[in-house]
């Protein structure tokens, strides 16, 4: 064997390993939280205002579990949602390249639990929610209660990523 070709075998073979590295390592999941990551000051942003939006619902009547945001509904706002809200929302949806469905709003054990739900329908892989709750047992019982199997991702205090599999 010569020079050269046993040097391109080496080349081919360092580029095998390094490629297979790649695909072994490669975590798909932190690509789906890249966009908390991003944007984060934009979800804690919804976050607070959400919060004390439900807040005041909830002094008013027993809201349970209230879909703030759904692409699917003609409007896709809750009626009780201010423009500057809906404009975070809508922001965050442009982000995400539109696969952002549902953001909903529940209370588990009297903590809220915000769930930012992308890709439902699994057109770009698994569906994913990007989650806030106080605590993290609070989002286990939440998810375990659900006919799922879930990945958990702590992300940050009192944020969640969930990959539903």
């Amino acid at each position: 064997m010569s020079r050269r070709t046993r040097v391109l075998l080496g080349i081919t073979i360092i580029l095998l390993l390094a490629a297979a590295g790649f695909i072994i390592g490669y975590d798909s999941s932190k690509a789906k939280y890249k966009l908390f990551r991003e944007h984060r000051a934009q979800f804690d942003a919804v976050k607070t205002e959400a919060l004390l939006l439900m807040d005041s619902l909830d002094e008013r009547s027993d809201i349970g579990n209230t879909f703030i945001y759904s692409n699917n509904a003609v409007p896709p706002f809750h009626d009780s949602m201010n423009t500057e809200l809906q404009d975070k929302m809508r922001q965050i949806a442009a982000w995400s390249g539109d696969s952002l469905d549902f953001v909903r709003y529940s209370r588990q054990d009297g903590k809220p639990l915000l769930r930012f739900i992308f890709d439902w329908e699994r057109e770009h892989g698994p569906t994913y929610h990007i989650v806030y709750c106080a605590s993290q047992s609070m989002v286990e019982q939440a998810y375990a209660a659900e006919p799922v199997k879930y990945k958990l991702t702590p992300l940050a205090d009192g944020w969640y990523g969930i990959e539903i599999e």
